[in-house]
């Protein structure tokens, strides 16, 4: 196996290149990666060395492709987070919730296909047969369910190449670790690939005030990371509010033409200021905080898929729970099915009502339902409904309108920002107490420091990073931050805070 560790913007993508060309026929390649972005980045990037979605996906994407077990629905997030609420409510165990009503989490389903595939190790090795070379891309993400599967593809597949920089993994509060990225890389028996490791995204300034943060973690390899020659700006300001942070940020943002912007920050609470400040004065951004799944959308999908679809309990239950106003009556009934069997028809009664007669009479206006929506192929709500595409269709089609094309400026949380990068970069919140927040544990402290790294290194050319003196209670109980880290203002009757220790740690000017 050879292995990369190599820091953010170096050009991990132009090593990937050149293995596949080296190589000669792409098509040979499977190229596994974390994030859809990082996926489509590889994919735009490498298509003319045959690398498409055929051979180049997420790994969960891959999951579904080759999951022995289809028998079973997997759930969508919004779909487990509705589940789990039922769960509590009929004091029934989430999993055996999941085996009554033949559906799964990507967790669920990823180890019962680890658990299949080293029962039955021909499946994958058939499965895999076209593949003659891996590539795994960004290795530090997944947690130790998902590296269970990818050692199974190790050993399928004659060629591994493992990619990652163990001080971008911020993705703990999901299991992820760096630690078996990291072992890998001291085993002596895997080859190191070479690397220029020069950092072609972000500017001088920003190389060389990242690394005084990075370098305070203890757990990291310590790695080369060299710049560019472009100098680049970064600027900090500490303000009074929320508010005027919103200001100065507008007063930048319209003085940018054709250039890209990214607004990060650690919570949501964090930039509502800025959100508000934008739609008062018609300024255009994506908000990743917003679904971009309508949530009408998600129902009308129930409520097709309770009549014509493959699990029409589940997507009945899933009804239940949005629309039916006593849920104490709802989960009585599901209470009695669980004790007595499956009663479909004493379910649908209580719903009846609920459900548009569009849907339920005739096929010709539920195609008609659905076509006026929001999404021209929307269409295929129907066709899955009624069997005539892959059971799967549908969340591909909810997964698509995630993906959307998105405005110049993109408002999300620093954890969203990850695979991404921008000409301008603001990022807000950066107070002590917010980021870092010691009230999560002090062995946290490293990976809120990677997550800030990962902010800051998204940054091509400008980098603007706010912190501010005064914050509402309501908001630091609300968001559950490190209370100590604030004292009562009677003048103002708000929280006075201080700028990150992280900022500090940047050794700015």
């Amino acid at each position: 196996m050879k292995i990369l560790l190599a820091g953010p913007g170096t050009g991990k993508t132009t090593n990937i290149r050149n293995i596949i060309a080296s190589h000669g026929n792409g098509s040979k390649f499977l190229v596994l990666s974390f994030t859809n972005a990082t996926v489509k980045n590889l994919q735009k990037n490498l298509k003319s060395y045959c690398i498409s979605e055929n051979n180049c996906m997420t790994l969960h994407k891959f999951a579904v492709k080759y999951n022995h077990d289809k028998s079973r629905h997997i759930l969508l997030r919004i779909e487990e987070e509705e589940l789990k609420k039922i769960s509590n409510g009929i004091k029934i165990e989430f999993n055996k919730l999941c085996d009554f009503l033949s559906c799964t989490t990507f967790d669920q389903m990823i180890a019962r296909f680890v658990d299949y595939a080293k029962s039955n190790p021909l499946y994958l090795q058939e499965k895999l047969a076209e593949y003659d070379s891996l590539i795994i891309d960004e290795y530090q993400d997944f947690n130790s369910n998902e590296q269970s599967l990818i050692d199974i593809l190790i050993k399928k597949i004659q060629k591994s190449y493992l990619l990652g920089d163990d001080d971008q993994c911020v993705y703990d509060f999901k299991d992820a670790s760096s630690d078996k990225l990291i072992s890998f890389y001291q085993d002596v028996n895997n080859e190191r690939l070479s690397h220029e490791h020069i950092c072609y995204r972000c500017p001088d300034k920003i190389v060389e005030h990242a690394y005084n943060l990075i370098k305070e973690n203890k757990k990291r390899v310590d790695k080369k990371w060299s710049k560019n020659g472009n100098p680049g700006e970064i600027k900090h300001s500490q303000l009074k509010t929320f508010d005027e942070i919103a200001n100065a940020i507008y007063s930048e943002i319209i003085k940018i033409t054709d250039e890209s912007v990214l607004i990060l920050t650690p919570l949501e609470f964090a930039i509502k200021s800025v959100i508000k400040i934008f739609i008062d004065n018609k300024i255009e951004f994506t908000n990743y905080f917003k679904d971009k799944i309508p949530s009408e959308l998600i129902t009308k999908s129930w409520e097709i898929r309770s009549i014509f679809g493959k699990f029409k309990y589940l997507n009945l239950i899933l009804l239940g729970y949005l629309k039916l106003s006593d849920r104490k009556k709802f989960y009585n009934l599901l209470k009695q099915h669980f004790d007595n069997g499956v009663d479909y028809t004493a379910l649908f009664k209580l719903l009846d009502k609920k459900i548009p007669n569009t849907i339920k009479n005739n096929q010709k206006n539920l195609e008609d339902f659905l076509s006026n929506d929001y999404y021209h192929d929307i269409q295929k709500l129907y066709e899955t409904a009624i069997g005539t595409t892959t059971d799967d269709k549908l969340e591909n089609i909810f997964r698509e309108i995630e993906e959307v094309e998105d405005k110049n400026i993109k408002v999300m949380s620093i954890h969203k920002s990850k695979g991404l990068d921008a000409d301008h970069v603001f990022m807000i919140g950066l107070n002590e107490g917010i980021i870092p927040n010691k009230q999560k544990g002090n062995d946290t402290i490293e990976s809120q420091r990677r997550l800030f790294y990962v902010g800051i290194t998204r940054s091509k050319k400008q980098l603007h990073l706010f912190s501010n003196i005064y914050i509402k209670g309501k908001d630091i109980k609300r968001n559950y931050l490190n209370q100590d880290d604030f004292i009562y203002d009677y003048k103002s009757k708000m929280h006075k805070g201080k700028t990150s220790t992280f900022i500090t740690e940047l050794k700015l000017p």
